[in-house]
């Protein structure tokens, strides 16, 4: 029998106890000698109450985050020692939970059916003049109670009587060990629940660590792939252009989403192959699965968990899982140990989806590149962020989008895709999906910026210029249209331009509070001449300074169920 099984029965001993007093208390009444034994019923009665709800409401914060549905819970405590208490599973997670402190458990679940025992042989659950004086009629009259007292009946059952009376030193003695139990098992409970949180604490550290550094080198990342994407493109055609997806990235390891397109003058049609490129030191094992890339979207979800199940094991280390809808290729891919010398050659529509067209090198790196999908279209609809906020299309961003774009755009404000000067506006919108759009055409012009220039020349014109952005998002409008901005000149130079709607943009920002809270406050002011700290630091100031406080400010909305459009 499993530890969580005799759980079950331990609970089930309660009411039986319970019961035992509740008839003895019947037959007492019906002899009229309940009087004589009334205080010491009702302190032995609210003792077994007690314990039965301590030890009750202990099986429920056990099983809380094990089990998932709240109806299997009730029926569980309903139903002390039922077939469900059999369940392998539960006990299997008991286990897993309590981890090394599980058969100390076990020996005090077991002193308490122990007691419990002993505590029902006291109250004399199964004595015969007990059952009988409760099995017969309720009628009856005082001449009748008095017969019956004086009685062969009567007497055995004033013998069971003055046992009971006499037993309050042995019951005292059983229910101070009952309440030691229960006292352990709980302290046995805290110190598991308190070791999982730590462990579970250590470890969001350690991955938060890990992908605040990565975060903050994601631009030597992307400077890398553009380079590797530029040394393989041997195409001259004008009109083939590679699309990053911008996203906010959680994860550690680097993985990016590039859509190519090329204009096939034959088909007359757009040819686009979406993929997706990881890094790696060596040729591994790959999973792609269609439709499985994740993908910042208009359309924003969150998953909504009780607050009680943050313990919860995994449900799958008990279950097997079934095979996920889609085309997966596993195993190692002959191309993928294939160095990609023409990425035009290797993306080629006859490549299955999900295949490995091989991968590309660059510092002693290498990025495998996936086919994710294969579509042909008669033209590219796009929009740029700049008309979006001119209000030129329909239906305008929602709040909760605009947010979510700045924070997109805040995490990867140095990302070489968007350092295309020779376009007036590199941000394209696919639809719904936001890209940075680059030309890999001429390999020569398109050597991604030193760092010691972003360190020096650039830093905070970079930081004034995404500050203006953020506003832009903030209030879904552009800075040329606000009264601030046209109480200060136009500029006759594209310098002075750039002062002035600096100088604009500190005016605007002090209504950035009201519009969005402290938080998008916060970052804005760090963007436009808050505390910037040397170029070192500064990519661990902004995270802290500002993609945090932005990713606070998208999520409160997420979380609140904002609408989708105002």
């Amino acid at each position: 029998m499993s530890g969580f099984e005799i759980a079950g029965l331990v609970l089930g001993a309660f009411p039986l106890a319970i019961a035992a007093l509740d008839k003895y208390r019947e037959v007492a009444t019906r002899l009229g000698l309940f009087y004589k034994i009334r205080v010491e019923h009702k302190r032995c009665r609210d003792e077994l109450e007690f314990h039965h709800l301590t030890f009750s409401r202990h099986l429920r914060q056990l099983l809380l985050p094990l089990v998932v549905d709240d109806a299997m819970i009730g029926k569980l405590l309903s139903a002390p020692g039922g077939e469900s208490w059999n369940d392998p599973m539960i006990s299997a997670l008991l286990e897993v939970r309590l981890q090394e402190s599980y058969e100390l458990y076990l020996q005090y679940i077991h002193g308490i059916m122990r007691v419990m025992e002993e505590l029902n042989r006291e109250l004399a659950i199964d004595a015969d003049s007990v059952q009988e004086k409760i099995n017969t009629s309720r009628e009856q009259n005082s001449g009748t109670r008095i017969k019956t007292a004086i009685g062969k009946e009567g007497r055995a059952f004033q013998r069971y009587r003055l046992k009971f009376c006499n037993g309050e030193s042995v019951r005292k003695r059983l229910f101070g060990e009952l309440q030691d139990y229960n006292n352990k098992l709980e302290k046995i409970l805290d110190s598991s629940d308190r070791d999982a949180r730590l462990v579970s604490q250590r470890a969001s550290a350690a991955d938060g660590a890990a992908i605040e550094s990565a975060i903050c080198n994601f631009w030597l990342q992307a400077r890398r792939l553009f380079t590797a994407l530029a040394s393989s493109w041997s195409c001259h055609w004008h009109d083939h252009k590679a699309d990053l997806l911008l996203e906010h990235r959680t994860s550690k390891k680097p993985e990016f989403q590039v859509m190519f397109t090329r204009f096939s003058a034959t088909k007359r049609l757009w040819e686009i192959r979406r993929t997706k490129i990881l890094e790696g030191r060596e040729a591994t094992s790959a999973m792609i699965q269609e439709g499985s890339l994740a993908q910042i979207e208009w359309s924003l979800e969150h998953e909504r968990r009780p607050s009680h199940r943050h313990l919860q094991p995994a449900k799958s280390a008990f279950r097997t899982k079934k095979p996920a809808a889609g085309n997966i290729i596993e195993g190692v891919n002959p191309t993928a140990s294939r160095l990609i010398s023409d990425l035009c050659m290797a993306l080629e529509p006859c490549r299955p989806e999900g295949s490995c067209c091989g991968y590309l090198s660059e510092e002693d790196t290498r990025y495998y590149v996936y086919t994710v999908s294969n579509q042909t279209s008669a033209s590219l609809t796009s929009v740029t962020l700049d008309r979006i906020l001119r209000g030129d299309v329909y239906p305008q961003p929602s709040r909760t989008q605009r947010y979510a774009l700045a924070l997109i755009m805040a995490s990867k404000s140095e990302v070489v895709f968007l350092k295309d000067h020779s376009a007036a506006e590199p941000n394209v919108f696919l639809l719904d999906k936001p890209h940075i759009h680059r030309s890999l055409t001429c390999k020569k012009h398109n050597q991604p910026p030193a760092e010691n220039a972003v360190k020096a020349s650039r830093f905070a014109d970079s930081l004034d210029q995404l500050g203006i952005l953020l506003l832009k998002l903030c209030f879904g409008t552009t800075l040329e249209e606000q009264p601030c901005r046209k109480q200060w000149p136009v500029g006759t130079s594209e310098t002075e331009r750039a002062v002035f709607n600096v100088m604009a943009a500190r005016d605007w920002q002090c209504h950035v509070n009201d519009e969005a809270g402290l938080d998008y406050a916060d970052a804005v002011a760090w963007c436009l001449g808050g505390k910037r700290s040397t170029p070192d630091r500064w990519r661990q100031d902004m995270l802290r300074k500002v993609i945090q406080p932005l990713q606070r400010c998208r999520d409160y909305l997420v979380h609140a169920g904002a609408p989708l459009v105002e």
